[in-house]
């Protein structure tokens, strides 16, 4: 090789080495900015979904809640309605049974007024 051919490659490469010193910095720098992005992009997704468990928690225990007391007034209501329901069959058999001595008592004063009929007559006959 000679002597000018030595001269040029030198030269070349104390000219150009600057830019690709830059060049692998600015590869090492982004890649270390890059890898810094990564982490802080999953820390940030992992304290998103913490808040999401913790928020779907809070909306989950008040649904819960809502459920319970509704079942609870439903429970309520039935037990009303059925104490009610009993109570109108105890007065129905009330009435039933009523019914059934008036029309005992209605029956024993027909026959009452049929015997005072029947002496009203044997008295104008008699």
């Amino acid at each position: 090789m000679e002597p000018s051919m030595y001269h040029e490659l030198f030269m070349g490469l104390a000219s150009n080495s600057p830019f690709l010193g830059w060049m692998i910095y600015s590869y090492i720098q982004t890649n270390k900015q890059l890898e810094k992005t990564r982490e802080d992009s999953k820390k940030e997704l992992r304290e998103l979904r913490t808040e999401s468990k913790a928020e779907e928690a809070q909306i989950r225990a008040k649904f819960e809640k809502v459920i319970e007391d509704l079942n609870k007034d439903r429970k309520e209501l039935v037990e009303s309605f059925s104490g009610r329901i009993d109570s109108l069959e105890k007065g129905q058999r009330k009435i039933f049974m009523l019914l059934e001595q008036m029309k005992e008592i209605k029956s024993k004063v027909d026959k009452i007024e049929l015997k005072e009929e029947i002496a009203k007559e044997i008295h104008k006959i008699g």
